[in-house]
């Protein structure tokens, strides 16, 4: 036979070098795999949904209308609401039974009350709402997706 049978040949398997290159791709991989697993389970970050939304005046006072789709809905009442970078302490006053369909996504209309500054209570005037959600990991955000795209 000119050939070994390698797969049968324990003494060849046990005294083969591996190459320096193999050894230092196969440390550089569990290296990098390993950060990434501390990353992606201790860093946390914020969450931003923008909306744009209008002003409208109901009853003698201005409210800010916006379309939410439906599984942004109860992630409202823990959010912080920001327009040009400034907080403000809002108050859901309603959510609408029905819902619209925008761009395919299923969308509520949601009424909130804000103190918002005079120069933006404009009846119909547009405005960029960014709504900051609680902090989150890359592994959390994972998890949530990984569900969507089971079903």
């Amino acid at each position: 036979m000119i050939y070994q049978k390698i797969h049968n040949n324990h003494s060849y398997i046990l005294n083969k070098k591996t190459s320096k290159i193999i050894i230092i791709w196969l440390i550089f991989l569990s290296i990098s795999f390993i950060l990434f697993l501390i990353i992606a389970l201790k860093y946390e970050y914020n969450i931003y949904n923008s909306y744009f939304g209008y002003i409208k005046k109901i009853d003698n006072s201005f409210y800010t209308i916006i379309y939410v789709p439906n599984d942004k809905v109860n992630e409202l009442s823990t959010s912080i609401l920001l327009v040009d970078d400034l907080e403000y302490d809002f108050e859901i006053v309603s959510i609408s039974d029905e819902y619209f369909v925008n761009n395919d996504e299923l969308c509520y209309e949601v009424i909130l009350n804000f103190n918002l500054k005079e120069k933006y209570l404009i009846e119909n005037n547009i405005i960029n709402l960014v709504l900051k959600n609680n902090k989150t990991t890359i592994y959390q955000e994972l998890k949530k997706g990984l569900k969507k795209w089971q079903g």
